[in-house]
């Protein structure tokens, strides 16, 4: 035994090194986590900050376009909040919109987003997970956006307000959809569809659409999938008719004339590539069985509301919003004062999780990602911390993102955070900062 103990000490000491070598480790990266990766420098500029803000880092200062800044803020409650900032006076920079995998089925990473772009010669400055949607169901459904998405002027997915986690409900409490108009000027509103669907059989029969690339079921019994949802439409039991000879793509100011190529009862039809197809809910389809068959023509309209949503050329939704005019919403308060229980629906909203938003002012842009479920380094926000942040950093108007393991926020070639599972999550799109193009200058 004598002649063991010199191992045994040995033993000991290197065990004990190693454990006082992770524990400094440890400290070390909940200090200063994303160091590791992303160069920082403390608020160089001696901005006055919020008395909520401990410390303001500059992130990869060497790599900042004209009008871009790329800011990490540690906010008293215990949260690193991750802010790309873009002048919106700033000639070089614009807002844009990137859907995964360019359809609304699957998804993708915001770094495998960027690497599609750049290879069309797109070049991506920073870009945060956006809308809320479905992983996957047993109908095939493997991602599938639950807000709007309009690029490059197409409507690609609209759906209905819902009070419902992930949906906008239909209160002031649910304009979250943001948008940037051909004239750049920027929106948050709740966006209406106003679809009809005129049926040309001697009566003039007209049948209300209510969302574009959405489930079909009891609450949405009118939708249109178009070929950006993917190959089929995944529907189960829906009366759908391919209507063809249409102007595509959609819009949000549309009309265009269609005839119906093929009708059938038991849903999941193949959408065309030129084409359309329309998705009644078993049953109110009993309605329209009869009225609506094989060579029927009609037009198809679409007239979004508010009508400056008509001239939008890039938007996206989110599900509540947190700043308006400066200050926290209103049914916002009475959410956080009651800690969930004014809207037991939205109650993930109460608890701190990662959080991803977008937010404006009169001068900027702001894309944000707040990290958490991390101890010691960063434990995320409730909706209502975020709403109180944000109007202390003088943002004006500001939605929640979808979050948790998804918040993820890309700058400069990388992931600016520290996604909460530790790998960057797959999302199903993008709301980014961009280089602008020439031919839009």
């Amino acid at each position: 035994m004598k002649e063991n103990r010199p191992e045994l000490i040995r033993l000991i000491t290197v065990c004990a090194l190693i454990l006082l070598f992770i524990l400094l480790i440890g400290a070390l990266r909940a200090r200063e986590h994303p160091f590791f990766r992303i160069g920082a420098i403390k608020n160089a500029n001696q901005e006055q900050l919020p008395d909520t803000v401990k410390r303001r880092d500059e992130l990869q200062t060497d790599r900042w376009p004209e009008g871009f800044r790329l800011l990490r803020y540690w906010w008293v409650g215990g949260a690193a909040v991750y802010i790309a900032e873009m002048d919106r006076t700033a000639k070089g920079l614009q807002f844009d919109i990137e859907l995964a995998n360019n359809q609304i089925l699957g998804r993708e990473t915001i770094t495998g987003a960027t690497r599609r772009l750049i290879e069309k010669n797109v070049q991506p400055l920073a870009g945060v997970n956006g809308s809320f949607g479905i992983r996957e169901d047993n109908r095939g459904r493997g991602g599938m956006i639950f807000n709007l998405h309009i690029q490059n002027g197409e409507l690609v997915s609209i759906p209905v307000s819902l009070d419902r986690w992930g949906y906008s409900p239909p209160s002031p409490w649910g304009e979250t959809s943001f948008g940037v108009t051909l004239d750049g000027d920027f929106l948050m509103d709740t966006v209406r569809l106003n679809g009809k669907l005129r049926i040309e059989n001697g009566t003039t029969d007209t049948l209300s659409v209510n969302a574009v690339n959405q489930i079909c079921d009891s609450v949405c019994p009118v939708v249109l999938f178009t070929p950006r949802f993917g190959r089929r439409t995944l529907t189960r039991r829906c009366y759908e008719f391919t209507l063809k000879e249409i102007k595509l793509p959609l819009t949000g100011k549309y009309e265009s004339k269609f005839v119906v190529t093929k009708v059938n009862p038991r849903g999941n039809s193949v959408i065309p590539f030129d084409g359309i197809v329309l998705a009644i809910e078993p049953r109110l389809a009993r309605d329209w069985e009869n009225k609506i068959t094989k060579s029927t023509t009609g037009t198809l309209e679409i007239a979004l509301t508010p009508k400056k949503w008509q001239h939008v050329q890039d938007g996206v939704g989110g599900n509540l919003r947190l700043v308006r005019d400066g200050k926290v919403e209103p049914e916002l308060i009475t959410f956080g004062e009651s800690r969930g229980g004014s809207s037991y629906r939205h109650r993930n909203g109460a608890r701190r999780h990662p959080r991803s938003a977008l937010g404006f002012n009169d001068k900027k842009l702001f894309l944000i990602a707040v990290d958490g479920r991390q101890p010691g380094y960063s434990m995320g926000m409730t909706l209502y911390e975020m709403g109180i942040f944000f109007s202390e950093l003088g943002i004006k108007h500001a939605i929640n993102f979808d979050g948790g393991s998804s918040s993820t926020l890309w700058a400069l070639g990388r992931v600016a955070n520290s996604p909460a599972h530790g790998y960057e999550r797959r999302i199903f799109n993008v709301a980014m900062i961009r280089a602008r193009d020439e031919n839009s200058q």
